[in-house]
């Protein structure tokens, strides 16, 4: 029930503006594990597809049941809703050093740590405001195979993602409105994207885990800068929004204490 309930958290990041779904697995101690069972699913199929049911069901619930009311928040209690979300991305930070380091540090991981978290600072400034009208199923899948890269990468937002290649209304009226002509070529070309750069970030774990892992770490830093993107005004939100932070920060590294 734990995993299921941490998916549909990540399903709710993958369709809101600027946040990652899989930094948010990392915060949630998942990223890993995820990436070993679905690269090695036919090793012991019966373990990992246990494992990784419950939050993949999560992640389509979450998706499908708040791609409405994410935006809702996002669009009138905006500065809220992102405070919120820096505050948990905080609170995961000590966490997140702490599991990085477990094999040892190294000072040559900062560069590396240094040098992931500008260029994703680069890459959640590359929006356009183009849209696509292109959606013969070739497209579909090729969209499909970018946004699973977009989702297997922490601190890359598949949103962002879908702002660059000018899909994001389309697809986003498609989860809405349940259009399958749009949906399945999608959803297959996420599967095969998912599954192909798993083995690779597997092998990268398991053969140089601290250069990995706090590259990752710069990914997923670099979205708090790429969530506050716009002039603070002092007001009541603002207030609201900074205690609501302060709150989800404490929770946050509160809980992910007692797990570790």
């Amino acid at each position: 029930m734990k995993n299921f309930i941490k998916g549909f958290f990540v399903g709710i990041a993958n369709i809101t503006p600027g946040i990652s779904g899989s930094a948010l697995l990392v915060s949630l101690n998942l990223y890993e594990k995820c990436i070993n069972s679905i690269s090695n699913i036919f090793k012991d199929f019966k373990k990992n597809f246990t494992f990784l049911l419950p939050i993949t069901l999560g992640v389509f619930i979450g998706t499908f049941l708040f791609s409405n009311i994410i935006f809702y928040f996002y669009n009138n209690y905006n500065i809220i809703t992102t405070l919120v979300f820096v505050g948990f991305i905080f609170g995961t930070i000590p966490s997140l050093f702490k599991e990085a380091s477990k094999k040892g540090f190294k000072k040559r991981y900062i560069l590396i740590f240094i040098f992931t978290f500008f260029i994703g600072i680069l890459f959640l400034k590359c929006k356009t405001n183009n849209i696509v009208t292109n959606t013969n199923i070739i497209y579909l899948l090729i969209i499909g195979f970018v946004i699973g890269c977009s989702m297997i990468i922490p601190g890359i937002s598949s949103t962002v993602i879908l702002s660059i290649l000018g899909f994001y209304n389309i697809y986003l009226n498609s989860i809405n409105t349940l259009n399958i002509n749009f949906l399945i070529p999608i959803f297959i070309g996420i599967t095969i994207s998912i599954f192909l750069l798993s083995k690779l970030i597997n092998f990268l774990l398991n053969k140089y885990f601290g250069y990995t892992y706090f590259a990752i770490l710069g990914f997923v830093i670099s979205t708090i800068p790429g969530l506050i993107n716009y002039k603070i005004v002092f007001n009541n939100d603002l207030v609201i929004g900074i205690i609501l932070s302060i709150i989800a920060f404490i929770l946050t590294n509160n809980q992910l204490k007692k797990q570790n």
